[in-house]
């Protein structure tokens, strides 16, 4: 390795780990861990608690794609098929308590926080992050999901009504396309919300109506992801990684058609400006990194 190398690497390093060691970017760790727990221990408690009638489906309000729990029962529900009877209330119920947790968690911690790997995947893409506070906050959120996953476990001693599983009849193909358009348009509209100025309460809001659309695109077919941090924390506390990749493979690119389309098509950046961008975000000198460092503080 030539010395020029050498020193460029060291002041990566250097400029890495000055900006991990900031009480910021260990605030929003933090942040993204207790919003993360906060949100998903209210949403899946509340999938927990909803009423199932074994051999009634249009009285279970579980999403199809988590209704293997049934088998453990000493009179279980016949096999549903893709076009089982479901309450009319079940997907809307699904849907409504996870949009208005995402909404509560992010009121409580504060409208900056991510919540979802998905969201900080496209916020790195389209350079409001950089790419090391990125990893720090993806870390952050999925030790968030295994917290909420074991405080769950404690209580009730089963998650499997909430482990998100791909249903029966649906393709893997199938379900990676559902959650990455359910995670496209989820994020479409958190950078949205994020480049237009709002009042303090409408962003957390237009991203719960999100979160809620997306569970009724998806709720029946995967019991819709769209979060990684939803789907790794109670498949890491039952150790069921069954097709755990199709949660990871469809939001992470949805994000990254999100952020393609903001940065090409809905708010595009001129080739210099991006470069512009780049550079400011990834600085190289002492002395910028100073100057750039100085605000994270």
């Amino acid at each position: 390795m030539t010395p020029g190398v050498t020193m460029l690497v060291s002041r990566y390093l250097r400029l890495i780990m000055t900006d991990i060691c900031t009480k910021s970017c260990l605030h929003h760790f933090l942040l993204e861990f207790l919003g993360t727990a906060l949100f998903l221990s209210a949403s899946l408690s509340a999938l927990l608690m909803l009423p199932l009638a074994a051999g009634e489906p249009g009285l279970d309000l579980i999403s199809v794609g988590n209704l293997s729990h049934l088998s453990h029962l000493s009179h279980p529900a016949p096999p549903l098929s893709p076009v089982s009877p479901v309450s009319p209330a079940g997907p809307f119920q699904v849907a409504l308590v996870f949009g208005l947790s995402v909404a509560m968690a992010a009121v409580c911690v504060g409208g900056e926080v991510h919540i979802n790997p998905s969201v900080t995947v496209a916020m790195a893409l389209t350079l409001r992050l950089r790419l090391w506070r990125a990893v720090l906050y993806v870390i952050g959120q999925l030790l968030g999901g295994v917290a909420s996953a074991s405080l769950l476990l404690g209580l009730s001693r089963d998650l499997t009504p909430v482990l998100n599983q791909v249903s029966s009849g649906v393709h893997l193909h199938q379900a990676v396309a559902l959650e990455t358009l359910a995670t496209l348009q989820l994020v479409l509209v958190v950078l949205a919300t994020v480049s237009i100025p709002l009042p303090g309460v409408a962003s957390p809001l237009l991203v719960g109506l999100a979160v809620s659309l997306g569970h009724l695109v998806a709720v029946r077919a995967t019991g819709c992801g769209m979060n990684p941090a939803r789907s790794f924390g109670p498949a890491v506390i039952m150790l069921n990684f069954n097709n755990h990749w199709v949660f990871w493979v469809g939001p992470v690119l949805g994000a990254c058609l999100a952020a393609g389309l903001n940065n090409l098509l809905l708010r595009p950046r001129r080739s210099g400006d991006w470069w512009a961008e780049l550079k400011q975000l990834y600085v190289l000198t002492d002395k910028q990194q100073q100057v750039a460092l100085s605000h994270l503080q």
